[in-house]
């Protein structure tokens, strides 16, 4: 398939306008292509005060939006992770997050080398970067990767968890210990969290956010026993298979 743009980039969002501002400023004005970027937002139907504000934000990258119920807010991410890809046009679906800023200048150009592989591509995050904090590293793995649109195509996300960084990490190990074949590319691309559930935030006591309220119910629908959940057998088998299927895309 030949794919419009290079990137997409998902951000599921419940009443964080301002935070959500500050995310889209950032990409705005650190994306050096901006005609092969697009940002997929999901919104919740039931806040106005978001669907106002992306009515009214005048962005030079496009925005492509997809208003729905709020299901299980935090509980069914991998649900909006799955919309956001059929409506995208790109090549490659990074994982956002409504309050992550980008920090790197021109970091799209980095993607360029990669276009027409299925590499999953790595998000580098640095701990401390001229003295400024920025979110954790996990598992040498890190969050907020950027998979082959072509892998949602075949697979969608795992529904045992949401949260496509912690699916990918189970997926790769289990790729790697069952084929040997390493499904990652790193990308040094440095992404500072601002974490509204870290605490005090420059824009408030995040525990007053709404957003908060959705991410703890939420936890309620999710498998945490993910790590043993019986979709992520067939699931890595079938990653396999399409890996040994597609040899030219390796």
């Amino acid at each position: 398939m030949s794919y419009k743009k290079l990137i997409g980039i998902m951000l599921p969002t419940r009443k964080r306008v301002n935070l959500l501002r500050e995310c889209l400023n950032s990409f705005n004005a650190k994306t050096k292509n901006k005609s092969s970027v697009e940002i997929l937002l999901k919104i919740d139907d039931d806040d106005q005060e978001t669907i106002d504000f992306i009515n009214s934000y005048q962005s030079e990258i496009e925005i492509k939006t997809i208003i729905s119920d709020r299901g299980n807010g935090y509980g069914s991410l991998n649900e909006y992770y799955n919309s956001l890809a059929q409506i995208s046009e790109a090549e490659f679906l990074m994982v956002g997050n409504d309050d992550g800023e980008m920090m790197t200048d021109n970091w799209d150009e980095q993607f360029i080398p990669l276009s027409g592989t299925n590499y999953v591509i790595g998000i580098k995050f640095d701990k401390i970067k001229d003295g400024v904090k920025f979110t954790n590293i996990f598992s040498n793995y890190n969050a907020g990767p950027t998979i082959p649109h072509d892998y949602y195509k075949e697979f969608g996300t795992l529904a045992c968890h949401p949260m496509i960084d912690d699916w990918w990490v189970m997926v790769a190990r289990k790729v790697k210990e069952q084929s040997g074949f390493e499904l990652e590319r790193w990308v040094d691309v440095t992404v500072w969290f601002k974490r509204p559930d870290n605490g005090i935030t420059e824009y408030g006591n995040a525990t007053d956010f709404e957003a908060d309220s959705t991410f703890i119910e939420g936890r309620q629908h999710i498998n945490w026993n993910h790590w043993y959940s019986n979709e992520l057998p067939d699931y890595t088998n079938k990653v396999i298979e399409y890996i040994k299927n597609h040899p030219d895309k390796f």
